[in-house]
C-alpha cells in the first residue's frame, strides 16, 4: 500500500459548497421579494423553490459535520468517527436527491405557467414532473436498504454485514444521474424553444436563455459525478474517495436552485411591476402583471384622435419578462392565443372643461365623457 500523508481536501467541497450556497440563498430571498413584496403573487412554483433552497442548509449542515469527522482526510487517520461522517454523507445523499426534485418541480411549474397555453405541452409538464419524481425517489429510497443491516452502509466493522452486489450499486447509480442529466439539459433547452418565435427583445431574449442555460452546468455536474460512481462503489478510504463525487453532487443541487430563482429577480434590476385583474369565462378571477395598461398621458392620447398599434399576440416586452407571469395558477400564462377567453376591461373617465352656453347667457364648464375599453 502506499504511502498517504495526514493531510485534508475539505477544502476542495466546502469552498464551492458554501459559495453556490449562498448565492442560491441570496437569489430565492430575492425573489420571494419580488414575488411577495413587489408582484404580490405566491406560486406553487415558488413554494418548491424554497424547500430546495432549505434543503441545500440542510446539505450544507450535513456536509461540515461530515468533515468534522473526517471527511476530507484519509480513514486510516480518522478510522474511529470515519464511520460517523460516512453516515452522514449518506443522509447527505438522501436530501441532496429530494432536492433536485423540489428544483425541477419549481423550473416546470415556472415554464408551463409562464410561457404555455396549450393543453399538450401542459400534460407533458405534469408527466416530466411525475417521472423525474418518482424515478428520483425510487433511487433515494434504494440508499439505506442496500445495506443489511442498514449501519452496514457506513461501518463496514459489523461482523455479518453484507450489501447489494456492486453492479447492481453502480447500475442505480448510473441510471439515477443520467436522468439527472437528461431532465436537466431539456429544462434548459425549452425556453430557447418557446421564445424562438416570440417578438422580443435580443438582449431579454439572450438573457432568459441564458439564466435558464444554468441548467446546462447542473447536467454537466450530474454526469461528471455520475462517472465516478463505479469507481467508488467499493472504496476502502471512503472520507478521501467520496470528496469529487459530493462536490459535483453540491454544485448539481446549487446550480439547479440559482437556475430556478435568477429568472424571477429581474424587477429589482429597475423595471416597473404592476398587477391587474383578468377573469376567465369560468368566474375565476386570477391576478397577472399589467403590462399595457395605458398611463394617464397615453389615455389623452388616445381621446385626441392617436390610435394606439394592436399588439401582436407574439410580441413580447420586457415588462412580461420581468413580471415573472402570473399566479400560481398552472393555467394562466403571460401570453395565451387567441381563442383563450381572457376579456380585460378598461374604464376610463376622462374630464375636461370647456365653455357651454346654457341659453341664459351665462357659460358653464363642465363636461364628462367615459370610455370602456
Amino acid at each position: 500500500m502506499d504511502t498517504v500523508s495526514n493531510v485534508s481536501q475539505a477544502h476542495v467541497v466546502i469552498v464551492p459548497m458554501v459559495v453556490t450556497t449562498i448565492i442560491a440563498v441570496i437569489l430565492t430571498l430575492l425573489r420571494l421579494y419580488v414575488r411577495i413584496r413587489m408582484i404580490k403573487l405566491f406560486g406553487w412554483d415558488d413554494f418548491f423553490n424554497v424547500l430546495a433552497m432549505l434543503a441545500l442548509l440542510v446539505v450544507m449542515g450535513l456536509v461540515l459535520g461530515a468533515v468534522h469527522f473526517g471527511l476530507g482526510r484519509h480513514i486510516q487517520f480518522v478510522a474511529a468517527e470515519a464511520a460517523r461522517g460516512v453516515m452522514l454523507l449518506r443522509i447527505c445523499e438522501f436530501v441532496l436527491i429530494v432536492s433536485t426534485v423540489f428544483v425541477k418541480i419549481s423550473i416546470s411549474l415556472f415554464l408551463k405557467r409562464l410561457f404555455l397555453s396549450s393543453k399538450r405541452w401542459a400534460w407533458f409538464f405534469w408527466a416530466f414532473i411525475a417521472f423525474n419524481t418518482i424515478t428520483s425517489l425510487l433511487d433515494a429510497a434504494a440508499i439505506f436498504p442496500q445495506c443489511k443491516p442498514v449501519q452496514f452502509n457506513w461501518d463496514k466493522s459489523i461482523v455479518g454485514g453484507r450489501c447489494w452486489s456492486d453492479e447492481s450499486i453502480n447500475a442505480i447509480g448510473i441510471a439515477q444521474g443520467s436522468i439527472a442529466a437528461g431532465t436537466d439539459f431539456i429544462l434548459s433547452l425549452l425556453p430557447t424553444i418557446f421564445l424562438w418565435n416570440i417578438k422580443i427583445h435580443w438582449k431579454i431574449k439572450v438573457g432568459v436563455c441564458g439564466i435558464m442555460a444554468l441548467g446546462f452546468a447542473s447536467g454537466g455536474f450530474a454526469i461528471a459525478r455520475t462517472a465516478l460512481v463505479p469507481s467508488l462503489t467499493a472504496t476502502h478510504d471512503p472520507t478521501w474517495d467520496l470528496v469529487p463525487l459530493f462536490t459535483w453532487a453540491i454544485l448539481e443541487a446549487t446550480f439547479g436552485v440559482i437556475a430556478a430563482a435568477a429568472p424571477s429577480v429581474r424587477p429589482l434590476l429597475g423595471f416597473r411591476v404592476e398587477a391587474t385583474s383578468y377573469a376567465k369565462s369560468n368566474s375565476r378571477s386570477h391576478s397577472l402583471p399589467l403590462h399595457n395598461m395605458p398611463s394617464v398621458h397615453a389615455s389623452r392620447l388616445s381621446f385626441s384622435g392617436a390610435r394606439s398599434k394592436p399588439r401582436d399576440p407574439n410580441e413580447l416586452s420586457e415588462e412580461d419578462m420581468n413580471s415573472d407571469g402570473g399566479s400560481g395558477n398552472g393555467d394562466m400564462t403571460t401570453w395565451g392565443d387567441n381563442g383563450g377567453g381572457i376579456m380585460k376591461t378598461t374604464d376610463v373617465h376622462i374630464v375636461r372643461s370647456q365653455p357651454i352656453n346654457s341659453g341664459d347667457g351665462k357659460l358653464h364648464s363642465s363636461s364628462v365623457e367615459k370610455l370602456v375599453g
